[in-house]
């Protein structure tokens, strides 16, 4: 295992969502297919491709 220490700064999750959020045509301002859980990370919301 590689120990890392961590910052807090590394917004790497977030620009993989977001680049996830473009290709799947999700709304960046009212997202729909991931939603944020703020304090908790991304969820998928399973009704979103009904």
């Amino acid at each position: 295992m590689i120990n890392r220490e961590y910052d807090g700064l590394d917004r790497s999750v977030d620009v993989r969502v977001s680049r996830l959020r473009k290709k799947l045509g999700d709304c960046a301002n009212n997202p729909y297919r991931i939603i944020t859980v703020w304090g908790k990370g991304y969820l998928f919301s399973s009704t979103a491709w009904d």
